[in-house]
């Protein structure tokens, strides 16, 4: 396992670096759309080498690679308050299971709920591009906060006075942490800047800033509100 991990990390960070520098090559980086940066390259690439026929069913796989995409989004992420509610961490209801189809409806309309009044908060004062960029943003800087959690948790194990070696030593605990921290830390920070398809950069920083402070505020509150009900639940029991 540990060796399939470095090995994916490598394999990730070379696809990402390559089909960036591909965009670069293909289209210049003021023309290079958020919405259709790579349909834009193929296309242009395409036109270069005399195949343009290639455009229409590429333009059709990613389609249904995007539908795909959007699809396990929307079943995981619902899974997470549809296991909180089982786990008494949200209310209950939310991990109430559909008695026909056996899907985790509540959940899975209370996500559908939230993610509609998000596009719709963000479609009222800016288009489409400048919306997906906004939205892009803050579920990048959400995404990475556990990870602090987890680089951390590295950090805390190796400086703890009774720190035994299991599979790696004290050294490479520190280094995958700190070096972890650092990268998170970065990667939120830099989430802040704004691309150039943003218009405003107050109406962007409120957005980024009151986003981050509500959701991980929400989070706190579930867990703690719910988590002193379910320590009184088991009491009871």
């Amino acid at each position: 396992m540990p060796g399939a991990v470095a090995w994916g990390g490598v394999l990730s960070g070379l696809l990402y670096i390559g089909a960036t520098l591909t965009l670069l090559v293909a289209v210049s980086k003021s023309d290079i759309s958020v919405l259709q940066g790579i349909v834009q390259a193929v296309t242009r690439m395409a036109g270069r080498v005399g195949v343009p026929w290639i455009v229409a069913p590429f333009a059709f796989l990613l389609s249904l690679s995007i539908a795909g995409i959007g699809s396990a989004w929307l079943g995981g992420s619902a899974r997470i308050p549809f296991v909180a509610g089982l786990d008494s961490y949200m209310p209950r209801w939310l991990g109430s299971i559909h008695l026909k189809y056996r899907t985790p409806y509540a959940a899975l309309l209370v996500h559908a709920g939230v993610s509609l009044v998000l596009v719709l908060m963000n479609f009222v004062s800016s288009g489409v591009q400048e919306s997906f960029q906004r939205m892009l943003s803050l579920a990048v800087v959400l995404q990475l906060v556990p990870f602090l959690y987890m680089f951390g948790a590295l950090v805390k194990i190796a400086f703890a006075p009774d720190f035994k070696r299991v599979r790696y030593g004290k050294e490479a605990l520190l280094l995958s942490g700190i070096s972890g921290l650092l990268t998170t830390t970065l990667g939120i920070a830099l989430a802040f800047f704004p691309a150039q398809q943003i218009s405003s950069l107050a109406s962007y920083e409120t957005w980024m800033v009151g986003g981050t402070i509500f959701f991980i505020g929400a989070a706190a509150f579930f867990f703690y509100v719910y988590g002193r009900r379910k320590t009184a639940w088991k009491a009871a029991a």
